[in-house]
């Protein structure tokens, strides 16, 4: 199985930046789980399709935080990272 790029986005990569160190790793530790197989159905990695915008999001929970992102062809574009009473509003 080949293995999907994952690219972050600048806001995403300032929010990551702002972490301590402890939840950095854990998000790194996830996001290569879901690199690996971003279409796993058993949800161990607890995601969620979240809406049908211009792209269909998910989410991926980390402890209290949530990266938003969505699959585009053989990548993991990630949007957001951000605690969980911040990381949905902006999807309205």
């Amino acid at each position: 199985m080949t293995r999907n790029s994952v690219l972050v986005s600048t806001t995403a990569s300032k929010e990551f930046k702002t972490l301590q160190k402890k939840e950095q790793d854990r998000i790194r530790e996830k996001l290569n789980e879901l690199a690996e197989n971003p279409y796993d159905g058993s949800n161990r990695l607890d995601t969620k399709k979240l809406s049908e915008t211009k792209h269909t999001y998910f989410k991926l929970r980390v402890g209290d935080y949530r990266l938003i992102y969505y699959l585009q062809e053989e990548t993991i574009r990630v949007v957001r990272i951000a605690i969980r009473s911040d990381a949905y509003p902006w999807l309205d």
